[in-house]
């Protein structure tokens, strides 16, 4: 008993919830985990440089849209203002103001396929139109008005006004890309896809399209053919002309009110 008593006096025992801490020399990490992490913080580097590299770009891009929007709404009020200017001087003179043949032309299917001769099948795949209510610009020529009239009892036509290309457009417009129909979302798809004719934005495509610019084939080819929607409230006859009534053939400016139930 003396002797524990003495044990006691020279060590100390370890309280009531005392722990003991090893502490355990460090392992150096794999060399693959160093070249991953050193991996992972290089790449979210240059994603960070390249969110704010692409921030920048869709500025400038909207920046230059915004501009050319502009600078194409004052060619199209300043044509409209002397388009009345020579109307009122030829009214003045008691005369009557001849104006230009339209250039462009907006085409839609509104037949399907039955008792279609190869001839006319032919021309609608010349003018892509494979599916009823398949829409396409077209320009304006002698053989042009020779292939409508041969398909005349399968379409109708006319000539459209800047809002009904503008609601196409941006409505009912798709690239092509690839070989997919892929919907028109921004202006970088536009500049991707028609970056060596420098057209940008949606204003520019609607500009070529409208004035039959120097690009329009480029332009229109490089779109996928309109699908519009079967008119609102339906269709009149179209086995019928439209001058008696009926749906096809051409409607000159009138063709605006019936892709307006369309769009």
């Amino acid at each position: 008993m003396v002797v524990f008593r003495d044990f006691l006096d020279t060590h100390s025992l370890p309280h009531a919830g005392y722990t003991e801490v090893f502490t355990m020399p460090a392992v150096p990490a794999p060399e693959s985990a160093i070249k991953r992490a050193a991996f992972k913080q290089q790449q979210t580097e240059s994603f960070k440089k390249a969110v704010v590299a692409n921030k920048a770009a869709k500025a400038a891009l909207k920046k230059i849209a915004y501009s050319r929007g502009r600078k194409y709404s004052r060619e199209y009020r300043g044509a409209e203002k002397k388009l009345v200017t020579l109307r009122r001087q030829a009214t003045s003179h008691g005369n009557y103001y001849l104006e230009a043949k339209p250039k462009v032309a907006v085409v839609t299917r509104i037949r399907g396929i039955a008792k279609v001769n190869p001839k006319q099948r032919k021309i609608l795949q010349l003018l892509r139109l494979r599916q009823i209510f398949n829409t396409v610009f077209v320009k304006m020529n002698k053989p042009m008005e020779n292939m409508l009239r041969a398909v005349e009892p399968y379409i109708a036509y006319g000539y459209p006004s800047l809002a009904t290309v503008r609601a196409m457009v941006y409505k009912r417009g798709y690239l092509k890309i690839n070989g997919q129909r892929v919907k028109i979302t921004d202006n970088q798809m536009i500049k991707d896809k028609y970056n060596n004719a420098d057209i940008v934005c949606a204003e520019d495509i609607v500009n070529q399209i409208y004035t039959c610019g120097k690009h329009f084939r480029t332009v229109t080819h490089g779109m996928w053919t309109f699908k519009l929607a079967p008119p609102a409230g339906g269709m009149r006859q179209k086995r019928r002309h439209f001058v008696e009534g009926g749906d096809f053939g051409n409607r000159d400016t009138l063709i605006n009110r019936f892709l307006a139930r369309m769009i």
